[in-house]
Formats: C-alpha cells, sequence, structure tokens
C-alpha cells in the first residue's frame, strides 16, 4: 500500500483538522498524563476479541476494496434487496475497504465500518476487488500496549494510551478503515491517524460526528501508558509514522483486555 492512496479526500486536502480528525475520530486531546492507568472492564467484546485473536496470525487475511460508486450490503446472500448501501469514497474521500471473515459462492461476509461494534453483512464478490495481508494489530488495553504482528511475529511493541474510564477504548474485533495525514503534524493526533470501523459506546457523538474510534500519534508523550483519552488509542509520532508506511487498509485490529 503507497501512502498517497490510502490518504485522499477533499474533506482531509482542505487541512482541516477540526472537520478531518477533530470530529470524525472520538479526538483524544484533553486528559491528563496523570490519567487513570487502570484499564477499563473488558466485557462481551474484548472477551470475544481474545478468542478471536488466536486465529490470527495463522493464516493471511482478506480484505475487500469497493470498485463501485456503492456498496450494497445484504442480511443473507442473494436476498432480495440489501438492507443497507454505503457510498463508495467515504465522507473522508477514502475507498471502502471490509475485512472478509467468511465467504460463499459469489458472495463475501465482512465486518462493516457501521455501528453497532461487529456488524457484519455480506457483499457480492463482483463489487469488490480483494487482497490479502499478514498483518494485525493488537491493542493490550491492561498492559497499554499496541504490538503489529506480521504473521505471529512481532514487529512493533510499544506503549500507547487508551481510553478513560468513563469514555473506555471498546474491546472487540475491529479493522482499519481509513487512513489520514495530519496538516499539522505536531499537533494533537501526530502525523497521521488511522480510522477504525469501531465506535464509542459511550459517546453518541463526538464534536457532531459519529463517534469512531482510531488509533493515531500524540502531541502528549507523557500520556502514553495511561488511560486518558475519549477512547482513541494513541501512540508515539514515530511508530504511528511507521505503521502508516507499513499496515494496508482492511488490516486486522483486536482490542483485548
Amino acid at each position: 500500500m503507497s501512502i498517497s492512496s490510502a490518504v485522499s479526500g477533499p474533506r482531509w486536502a482542505a487541512a482541516a483538522i477540526g472537520v478531518a480528525l477533530g470530529i470524525t475520530l472520538t479526538g483524544c486531546g484533553g486528559g491528563s498524563a496523570r490519567g487513570d492507568k487502570t484499564a477499563p472492564a473488558a466485557g462481551a467484546n474484548s472477551q470475544a476479541a481474545d478468542a478471536e485473536q488466536a486465529k490470527l496470525g495463522e493464516a493471511p487475511s482478506t480484505i475487500a476494496t469497493a470498485r463501485t460508486k456503492t456498496v450494497e450490503i445484504y442480511q443473507n446472500p442473494g436476498d432480495a434487496s440489501p438492507s443497507m448501501r454505503l457510498q463508495n469514497p467515504n465522507p473522508d474521500g477514502v475507498t471502502r475497504v471490509f475485512l472478509v471473515i467468511g465467504s460463499k459462492p459469489g458472495w463475501l461476509h465482512v465486518l462493516l465500518p457501521a455501528p453497532p461494534n461487529g456488524s457484519q453483512g455480506w457483499i457480492a464478490e463482483k463489487d469488490v476487488t480483494t487482497a490479502k495481508t499478514s498483518y494485525w494489530v493488537q491493542v493490550q488495553q491492561s498492559a497499554h500496549r499496541v504490538k503489529v504482528y506480521q504473521g505471529k511475529r512481532v514487529v512493533i511493541d510499544t506503549p500507547a494510551a487508551i481510553g478513560k474510564a468513563d469514555t473506555p477504548t471498546p474491546g472487540g474485533r475491529y479493522y482499519i478503515a481509513e487512513l489520514l495525514q495530519a496538516p499539522d503534524p505536531k499537533g494533537a493526533y501526530g502525523p497521521y491517524a488511522y480510522g477504525l470501523n469501531g465506535y464509542s459506546t459511550t459517546l453518541t457523538q463526538f464534536k457532531g460526528q459519529d463517534p469512531i474510534i482510531g488509533i493515531h500519534g500524540t502531541n502528549e508523550p507523557k500520556s502514553l501508558g495511561n488511560s486518558v483519552s475519549h477512547g482513541c488509542v494513541r501512540v508515539g509520532n514515530p511508530v504511528i509514522t511507521k505503521m502508516a508506511k507499513m499496515l494496508p487498509l482492511g488490516t486486522p485490529v483486536q482490542i483485548s483486555a
């Protein structure tokens, strides 16, 4: 994946941090570096992520990239009409991608970039192109760490900040839905931000928009290792820069206890 192909769209090109990041993601500004070091309760989604995590690394994951202007989502393959339609590209101008979790002839079972967390649906195989990746990301909330794997090999192991007690980072199985490049690499989000297909479970909106969870850099490196954010995961700026050059859109992300 080239970075230029993942970072696109008029909303981001306008260099409006308030629109492209501060609103789109459940921004992680605010919060002291002395924040709560106790990880939030795992919950059912996080437990499911722990179980799913055991399967990652055994075989490459399949990523589906939309090739049509509208992606029709079906509850079951072969249904007469779709249950949902997603415009392509997404509101940030990034091509729609999906993480494939199963298949039938002519159909792909995918995770959706839509609430509630864990939403699934079926898409027609003819509407997408597919590719494989052996990369996956693990967020260990209790340890306040992010690990990037290539198969079973750890290629990045770094301290991270997660959501505070009243706005926790939701556990579960997700994937990277978009990559955004900050107009100010020294700002609150660092040089890059990944938007996941997950949403805050405690916020109904963030600055007027859907509270999307992300992984991004930070201008508060002292916050790493603490629970201080509105739900996003922060890593150091050199780390997010390395990740941006390494991980394709659609990469699986497991957020566990």
